[in-house]
């Protein structure tokens, strides 16, 4: 559970981006108020037509017909021309994303002319002008949609120059795009929001030399403005320069303590880093700055649950639950601090209480692995099966949940007769089929091994885990050498860093006698995954050339995390001998 809650702990940071781009605008907890009207910069047109002529009514009408049925030429058209006639601005977005969707631009920009000119505040509308202005080389067009973008934004009590810069972000002329950019931001060369969006760019495009350039000439005059010292910290942190970033938001934070915005990005940080202690601490001076912000809440319960704090998780998640904030997710940590505090009954509870989201297939599942903990194995699995017609399209993974627990409680034979129903209901299903073969092998059954993990490989050449299976078979039982090499180097050469199959390379090499070669393999496998299985086979070939300290030294820390480790005991009592 730590290690999975260590991989939640990091992608944490990603859900909290949108939150906390709202809540670092808020420097109390004020009452709530309503989000002021937009300021419209410019007078909407008199549109639409006083008569519907019924040259409108059937260019509406098989306007929409074509563009359900999929006729987007004749869509584009009709569109097109129930916008002229109608001064219709619904129509003229309509043709222009048609043409976007069709990659024509001049279309496209004759369509977007027409709806400006119609909503000259829709933003989207002015975005889109501006990207066709560009690709069509009329870069004064361009800026003037800029300048109109800036001023909507603005309007709207957003920050124009990020979404004017941006809407280039992705051309491929970059040259050119930083040409027109520089023209823009220099027209507003007293607002640090300019050099902040052109430093912005250069990070997106990963010139990090010219980010960090653009980023220091705005700090230089504006030394204090802490969101161009936190733009620089997310430019040290991309370069690989963890201390350099924390130290920038340490320094913003110290200079600044109710600096909200310094706060969570230094906290979001920490935890990217993986000081996940630190973060903790720090998220929770940005609840006491920003109390109750569903996201914070969030991310505290996650942390706490990642270090064990039960308690304070169990605190946190409730509230949130209670809040009616995020409650799918809530209710799903709730059950799973239950689950790992052996409350069984009411980690059932809370995983029902999931509903809909990220979390509800899981949920979903760990209630049966529950039931079958608890000895209610046949309740177990009517839910599984009862599942699998709820969530059809999940039923392979749900035939393997039944299997698994099957696998605990029953037979050899009560566990093939449900793969074979699986493979009755998915034929030739390769997670079905691999599965099997990996079972096949666990029971001795050579012969279905060879047969679905070939089959496996028929379908698909390049599934490297099932080459490496099948390889690693042969090796670990000493037959068919040539084969064995055959499988396991193509399957490194599919995914050269994974530990599983350099754990495999390395058991041939030891089988063959290459020790030196073996013990090159399993170290690099072991580096990067300390798995008891790798363990066990590291171990033994250090013992087998005489360094038993070593061996030990590696089966021990396996040990001390898990010390009835099969893989590993099974290997010191045979060499101990």
């Amino acid at each position: 559970m730590r290690q999975c809650l260590s991989f939640i702990a990091i992608l944490l940071v990603s859900f909290l981006l949108p939150g906390c781009s709202a809540l670092i605008h808020r420097q109390a907890p004020a009452q709530e108020t309503a989000k002021p009207d937009p300021v419209l910069p410019f007078p909407n047109p008199v549109t639409g037509v006083t008569e519907l002529t019924s040259e409108v009514v059937f260019n509406t009408l098989a306007g929409e017909i074509a563009l359900q049925r999929g006729q987007f030429d004749r869509a584009y058209k009709h569109q097109m021309q129930a916008a002229i006639s109608a001064r219709d601005a619904v129509a003229a977005e309509r043709a222009t994303r048609i043409a976007m969707l069709l990659k024509r631009d001049d279309q496209a920009l004759a369509a977007v002319t027409h709806w400006v000119a119609l909503a000259p505040n829709a933003l989207d509308g002015r975005q889109l002008a501006e990207l066709l202005h560009f690709r069509a080389g009329q870069d004064d067009l361009a800026l003037t949609q800029m300048e109109a973008i800036l001023a909507i934004s603005e309007g709207r009590g957003e920050d124009g120059f990020i979404t004017a810069v941006l809407v280039l972000s992705k051309e491929q002329q970059h040259d050119r795009v930083m040409r027109l950019v520089h023209r823009f931001t220099g027209q507003h060369a007293d607002d640090p929001r300019a050099g902040y969006a052109v430093a912005l760019l250069s990070l997106i495009w990963k010139d990090y030399s010219g980010a960090e350039r653009d980023i220091n000439e705005v700090l230089a005059r504006w030394p204090r403005w802490s969101k161009g010292s936190i733009l620089l910290s997310r430019i040290r942190k991309a370069q690989g320069d963890n201390d350099g970033a924390l130290k920038i938001l340490r320094s913003v934070v110290e200079q600044d303590r109710n600096d909200l915005e310094a706060n969570v990005a230094l906290a979001k940080l920490l935890v990217e880093t993986g000081d996940f202690e630190a973060g903790y601490d720090q998220f929770r001076r940005v609840d006491r700055l920003a109390p109750g912000e569903p996201d914070t809440s969030y991310a505290l319960g996650v942390l706490a649950l990642q270090l064990e704090k039960f308690r304070e998780a169990k605190e946190y998640f409730r509230q949130l639950y209670d809040s009616g904030n995020r409650v799918d997710d809530a209710a799903y940590y709730l059950g799973r601090i239950d689950e790992q505090l052996e409350h069984p009954d009411s980690a059932i509870h809370w995983y029902g209480q999931v509903k809909k989201g990220d979390y509800l297939l899981d949920s979903r599942v760990r209630i049966a692995r529950v039931m079958a903990d608890q000895g209610r194995v046949q309740e177990a699995r009517h839910w599984v099966q009862n599942l699998r017609i709820q969530m059809e399209e999940h039923s392979v993974q749900l035939y393997l949940l039944e299997v698994s627990i099957l696998k605990d409680h029953g037979s050899a034979e009560d566990v093939l007769a449900l793969y074979e129903r699986a493979l009755e209901d998915h034929p030739d299903n390769d997670d079905i089929l691999y599965a099997r073969g990996l079972y096949a092998a666990e029971i001795g059954r050579m012969d279905m091994l060879e047969q679905d993990l070939r089959r496996v490989i028929a379908h698909n050449p390049t599934n490297a885990d099932a080459l490496n299976a099948l390889g690693y078979t042969y090796a670990d039982r000493s037959v068919r050498f040539d084969e064995a090499r055959r499988l396991i180097s193509q399957a490194l050469s599919l995914k050269p860093e994974s530990p599983a199959i350099l754990d495999s390379m390395g058991w041939l090499q030891y089988r063959l006698g290459n020790y030196q070669q073996a013990l090159e393999y399993l170290r690099r496998a072991y580096e990067l995954m300390p798995d008891a299985e790798i363990a066990a086979h590291l171990g033994e070939v250090l013992w087998v050339t005489g360094d038993k300290t070593g061996a030990q030294k590696i089966w021990h820390q396996i040990l001390g995390k898990e010390p009835d480790n099969r893989h590993v005991r099974e290997t010191m009592e045979r060499l101990e001998k």
